[in-house]
């Protein structure tokens, strides 16, 4: 017997996991770490997608053109995903904080809207256009604003301060990997096409995710260091935020088995209100939201809305 909104419960408990992982990430920072743990949160991405592909995924078809092609779009969304999605996503929490990375992240939809409309031939709707229009209006009110952020709580004076060189990396970085993801949307819709297997492919981009680490730390200080921690015991925050990122695509992934993508993609709209309220108010790792990120989410949150629905 199907249990009714399975599908919208497990997109939930994904919005959970990846706000709670904004929430960590931000943590770790405050605590010093100098690794922010984005590749053991890939890694852990390939054991658990690998383990329940082999638990429940599809048999492996016999090889052809259209399979390896598949094959090869699945490891284009795992660089899009996993190197300059995710690590420059956990590098921007650092620098800007979970609640207004929780704004940038609401560009995803848009830019993965834009990407289908050029290269999957998908038309550009009145939604659409005021979706897009109502997303860059909160984004705007984010990048030219402001302080984003009301009072300090009172019994945490030591809240760190963000320098202003900080924020404008931090928002840049924001931006380019919410394209990152936006563009890793469109290739596992083409992937999917020649290889029909959403665990598989998740593992395949995991996997392609740790090897492009490996050989682009080298030529990057900082990509070496946060690679050479997989190699280290982890931060108790570190480990919490990679956990929660994993657990949190695996969750979308049962999610849109059982349910619309629709629904999954409105469901995942609360995420910025978790990491808001888990940060501001349970955990007081940053200010309370002020009355600007108030008008921000709620422009970023209709034309989220308005780009699903429409």
């Amino acid at each position: 017997m199907a249990i009714p909104f399975l599908g919208e419960l497990f997109a939930l408990v994904s919005a959970f996991c990846y706000g709670f992982s904004a929430v960590a990430i931000n943590r770790n920072a405050e605590a010093g770490n100098s690794s922010n743990g984005a590749y053991l949160s890939v890694l852990l991405t390939a054991l658990l997608a690998g383990i329940c592909w082999l638990v429940m995924g599809r048999p492996l078809p016999d090889p052809g053109l259209t399979v390896w092609l598949g094959v090869g779009y699945f490891v284009l969304a795992g660089v899009l995903a996993n190197i300059s999605g995710r690590v420059l996503m956990f590098r921007a929490v650092e620098l800007v904080g979970a609640i207004e990375i929780g704004i940038l992240r609401r560009l995803i939809p848009v830019f993965a809207a834009l990407l289908a409309i050029l290269l999957l031939g998908e038309r550009i709707t009145l939604p659409v256009a005021a979706g897009i229009l109502l997303v860059f209006s909160g984004i705007a009110v984010v990048a030219l604003g402001g302080r984003m952020s009301g009072a300090r709580p009172p019994d945490r004076p030591d809240l760190r301060r963000r320098a202003p060189e900080d924020l404008r990396h931090g928002r840049i970085l924001g931006t380019v990997s919410s394209a990152s993801y936006g563009g890793a949307y469109v290739s596992r819709k083409f992937a999917l096409a020649g290889l029909p297997d959403p665990l598989l492919g998740t593992f395949i981009g995991a996997v392609t995710g740790l090897l492009c680490g490996a050989a682009i730390a080298p030529f990057s200080r900082r990509g070496r260091a946060d690679y050479l921690s997989l190699f280290r015991r982890p931060a108790l925050w570190q480990l919490i935020a990679a956990a929660a990122v994993s657990l949190g695509q695996i969750f979308q992934f049962f999610a849109l088995s059982l349910t619309t993508v629709t629904a999954v993609a409105i469901i995942g709209s609360v995420e910025m209100f978790i990491a808001a309220w888990l940060s501001a108010l349970l955990l007081k790792s940053e200010r309370k939201p002020g009355p600007q990120f108030l008008v921000a989410s709620i422009l970023a949150l209709l034309g989220t809305l308005v780009i699903t629905l429409g």
